[in-house]
């Protein structure tokens, strides 16, 4: 592992959001200064009420040429973590005019700002949906073709790339973190494992596609793989998962044990991923990360929070 420099102050973009919601207080753990972003100021006052002394609080819409124009005047910062997104794949399908808005446009003037500031470095979070539904290897690596799958996966590529170009036309350092199957408390109910929880609640989990494998990553850890990501010189794309593949039925199985719920099993048409598994050696090599949390462990903490709020 390769450390050049430590940014002392990081914008977060999408700060609200269910990953940035555990990655605030591990910057701050970590001595950074954070500056947290999101176009929702009510949800920004509430997750860093706890953090008034480390945390600087904004409300901007990245896709607002003039309120990016101005941040870039008044503020200073190290390095950017670019979370803010239309991040739910299948809500993403139904919201494509705002999709390319934030996750294109939205990127570029991240980007733009980054370059406008002189940033030392840009986190951009991707996603492993870029090799498609069906990665035509396992496990898959950061040569996988990419795949023009539908709006969303199309929106990402295209923000990796602006990316990539930011860096070749104006030196602007950047990582982009693929992230496999993310989950953990705080996530929306449009994924997997939050739908489960609430379908076990009222006591009846229904599952389809039960022998569908993916690479369930805890939040913990993806959270870990950005931090690292800050203080390295590497440039380019990097897979975040475990390299284990799970069942969607090991998975419902737990929950529904968990809450002495009954598990039935359907048939589906549903075309998606039938096989997920992340190579990340690559990740491991240059930033020294790997992933701590088990599928048990992870599972176990994201059920005692689902009950803990009811």
């Amino acid at each position: 592992m390769v450390v050049a420099f430590m940014p002392e102050k990081v914008l977060v973009t999408g700060a609200c959001g269910f990953i940035g919601s555990h990655l605030l207080p591990m910057l701050i753990k970590q001595g950074y200064e954070v500056i947290a972003l999101d176009n929702r100021y009510s949800l920004v006052k509430a997750l860093t009420e706890n953090y008034d002394e480390d945390i600087s609080k904004i409300q901007a819409d990245i896709c607002d040429d003039l309120q990016m124009d101005d941040l870039a005047k008044r503020l200073h910062f190290d390095s950017i973590i670019h979370l803010a997104a239309m991040a739910a794949p299948r809500v993403a399908e139904t919201k494509l005019e705002e999709t390319f808005r934030v996750n294109v446009y939205g990127t570029y003037n991240v980007l733009k700002l980054g370059k406008a500031v002189n940033v030392k470095r840009i986190v951009f979070a991707s996603s492993a949906h870029v090799y498609g539904i069906s990665p035509k290897y396992i496990p898959t690596d950061e040569f996988h073709p990419l795949a023009l799958l539908d709006g969303y996966t199309s929106s990402k590529i295209i923000g990796e790339q602006l990316c990539q170009l930011f860096y070749e036309n104006h030196n602007v350092s950047y990582v982009t973190l693929r992230m496999f199957n993310g989950y953990g408390p705080r996530q929306s109910l449009d994924y997997f494992i939050p739908a489960m929880l609430e379908q076990a609640k009222n006591g009846q989990i229904i599952l389809r596609g039960r022998d569908i494998t993916k690479d369930f990553i805890y939040v913990d850890d993806i959270a870990d793989a950005m931090v690292k990501a800050l203080s390295s010189r590497y440039v380019g794309s990097l897979n975040v998962g475990t390299g284990i593949q799970t069942t969607l039925e090991y998975v419902a199985s737990y929950i529904a044990k968990a809450f002495n719920a009954n598990l039935t099993f359907a048939e589906t048409q549903d075309r998606g991923p039938t096989h997920m598994q992340c190579d990340n050696s690559r990740i491991k090599a240059t930033l020294g990360w790997s992933p701590k949390i088990s599928i048990d462990e992870g599972l176990s903490k994201t059920i005692e929070w689902f009950k803990s709020i009811g």
